[in-house]
């Protein structure tokens, strides 16, 4: 090893060196907090879509009996289990919810407990479907309906905000709509 090497290694590094590497590790521990962060509330948004899609396969199994749609929840802010939703979970089965012996009657249940509100309005053919409430989209019902619908909304506020994530579902086709999945 030549006399220049021998200098550089025994030198050490140099302030400058040292605050470029603090910086760059502090953005990598920044970027990964953001996605870390992000990652956790997507799939606390899978919730509304598991228990969405059990409230639509309810539905249809009410209507094949009774050849009409359960009006579960009487309005779209009459949510179950908790009327307001923020980040805590609440257990399924909550005797005191809104509408309790409706989501009895629904036959919908959940093995753990869920963070979001949900509701779920039903009619009759030629009768208008609600507004759900959302801001960035607006739904064009058949007018006038030929066929019993329902309309399922699931409200959460995950990180405590005071801003909503609202999941729409209905019987008019199978997407679902999401506003504000980030929250």
């Amino acid at each position: 090893m030549n006399s220049v090497m021998r200098n550089r290694f025994q030198r050490g590094v140099t302030l400058v060196e040292l605050m470029a590497v603090v910086v760059m590790v502090a953005i990598l521990a920044t970027l990964a907090a953001y996605g870390v962060r992000k990652y956790v509330f997507a799939a606390k948004a899978s919730e509304a879509y598991t228990m969405i899609n059990a409230i639509k396969a309810a539905e249809e199994a009410y209507r094949d009996e009774t050849f009409v749609y359960l009006d579960v929840s009487g309005s779209l802010n009459s949510l179950y289990p908790n009327a307001a939703p923020d980040n805590t979970k609440m257990s399924w089965n909550n005797p005191s919810g809104n509408n309790y012996n409706n989501w009895q009657t629904l036959g919908v249940d959940s093995t753990t407990a869920v963070q979001f509100g949900y509701a779920v309005v039903a009619g009759a053919a030629g009768a208008a479907p609600p507004n759900p409430g959302t801001t960035e989209q607006t739904f064009t019902w058949p007018a006038p309906t030929t066929e019993p619908w329902y309309v399922i909304k699931a409200v959460g506020d995950r990180d405590q905000d005071g801003i909503q994530a609202i999941v729409v579902a209905h019987s008019f086709s199978s997407e679902v709509y999401v506003e504000r999945e980030e929250e």
